[in-house]
């Protein structure tokens, strides 16, 4: 009895050391750097809040830029204010997927589900960058828990619960707008159960939708008109979806190539293994054994499992088709819940200490690998701050043509002259005006101009290469500058 009581409080203690330690090292460890646009348009907007400035960008992240605002108020340092809420948003998190595991496992197991998913490396670098996805993190597992908690009580007050939290879900982060499936799911359990005539559920959708106009109202408020809103609305969303959004409608990948990009590269290499061989090697092990043949478990049977399948596939269409393939930050909602529906998995049907150990196995190393990458984070210089310093150190007489690169440039008040620039065309005529200086342009230029079938032999020179980590910017870890001839 002593020796179950021992193992009992084992679980418990080394997750809750991970949990801390890692916590701590966050802490510590404040990214100090705004280091692409952004993350610039989130921090431009502590300062002045204006979506035409893209200060942020649509739809503008209320609730999140609100948070910022306050914590600001205490650091004094817009970037590090916002990782800052970040890092608390996250892990008020343990509550919720403590709650939920706890439905399906043992307690000393869900202390366990919970620094799994705490613990995570590649989620951990970005609730460490100053933008709203470690506070919608958050947010989406305090909303997950309110609805399974809400469908397990008679009182119909506490499907408000659920509602108002995810409006305050989308003013952090719009994208989780498919996670509203789960607020169809929990009313139609409700009117299928007689709990709820349809006349209250027409009541329902009425005040979720209020609920949103809380912050959409704010919105329209600091734009002056609905008409003006709309306007901008619009805009952001067709160049999204059809320009520069990176989506199935605006990539020309294959629907095989994006699919192979969106499963193995992104929600495995990177969301789940964070690129780490040690963490990929355990995952597998984990994996596999939820496949050996064990005694019937009923895990299927549990709300907390079917909600969880539900909204992994609901947000897996959406960031299949509708985000960034080159960005994979967006996929970070499915590898938490991949992770979680597979520890649940494993924990119910492997009920033995030999399964926990190697849970505790996989803790202890993710928790070493998160803390290494925080650090390198914050204080390794990224790629375009590199370039940025370079150049700033260059006798003057050039001009230097980016893409995404100059937002940073101007945040950091670069002092030399810097332009985006997406057309050849556009290139050609406007580098006559610096005739007689030195003209630079940056690879991810070189390339727009390569898509667009321009033949640039023989007319660039490589001048430097400057680098950094590809997992905390998959985009612009490496920038080359060149020299063009004209």
């Amino acid at each position: 009895m002593n020796f179950m009581k021992f193992h009992k409080a084992m679980w418990i203690g080394f997750s809750s050391l991970a949990i801390l330690y890692v916590f701590l090292n966050q802490f510590s460890h404040l990214n100090p750097f705004v280091s692409s646009w952004d993350q610039v348009d989130f921090v431009l907007a502590l300062d002045r809040y204006d979506l035409r400035a893209m200060q942020p960008h649509f739809p503008g992240y209320p609730y999140f830029i609100l948070a910022g605002l306050l914590m600001n108020k205490w650091l004094q340092d817009p970037g590090q204010a916002l990782v800052a809420v970040n890092v608390l948003a996250y892990a008020s998190s343990l509550v919720p997927v403590y709650m939920l595991a706890s439905r399906v496992v043992s307690k000393e197991s869900a202390y366990l589900v919970s620094a799994l998913l705490y613990t995570a490396s590649y989620p951990l670098i970005i609730v460490n960058q100053p933008m709203s996805e470690g506070a919608a993190l958050a947010g989406f597992w305090w909303f997950f828990w309110s609805i399974v908690a809400a469908e397990s009580k008679s009182s119909g007050k506490w499907l408000l619960l659920p509602l108002f939290l995810f409006s305050v879900l989308l003013g952090i982060r719009l994208s989780y707008l498919p996670m509203g499936i789960g607020i169809v799911y929990l009313l139609y359990k409700k009117w299928k159960a007689q709990e709820l005539p349809l006349q209250s559920v027409i009541k329902f959708v009425v005040i979720a939708v209020l609920f949103q106009l809380i912050w959409v109202g704010g919105l329209i408020l600091t734009e002056g008109s609905i008409v003006s809103f709309l306007e901008l609305a619009f805009g952001f969303t067709g160049g999204h979806f059809q320009e520069w959004g990176g989506t199935s409608a605006s990539n020309d990948l294959s629907f095989l190539t994006r699919m192979k990009a969106f499963v193995l590269t992104n929600i495995l290499w990177w969301g789940i293994f964070s690129q780490t061989t040690i963490l990929m090697v355990l995952y597998i092990v984990m994996g596999s054994m939820i496949f050996l043949p064990a005694r019937k478990s009923g895990v299927w049977k549990e709300t907390t499992v079917q909600l969880s399948l539900l909204l992994l596939l609901a947000y897996g269409g959406w960031a299949f088709f509708a985000q960034n393939i080159d960005k994979p930050r967006h996929i970070l909602p499915l590898a938490l819940l991949i992770v979680f529906l597979g520890s649940l998995f494993f924990l119910r049907k492997r009920a033995g200490k030999s399964p926990r150990y190697l849970a505790i196995g996989l803790i202890i190393a993710q928790a070493i690998v998160s803390t290494s990458y925080v650090q390198k984070q914050a204080e390794s210089f990224p790629a375009v701050y590199q370039l940025a310093n370079y150049l700033q150190e260059q006798p003057d007489g050039f001009v230097v043509y980016t893409w995404e690169e100059t937002r940073v440039m101007q945040f950091l008040g670069m002092t030399y002259p810097h332009k985006r620039v997406y057309t050849y065309e556009v290139f050609l005529h406007d580098q006559q005006v610096y005739e007689g200086k030195t003209i630079y342009v940056t690879n991810s230029v070189l390339e727009g101009f390569r898509a667009q079938g321009v033949d640039l032999g023989g007319r660039l020179e490589a001048v430097k290469t400057f680098s950094s980590n590809e997992i905390f910017d998959p985009v612009y870890h490496e920038i080359v500058l060149y020299k063009w001839t004209p």
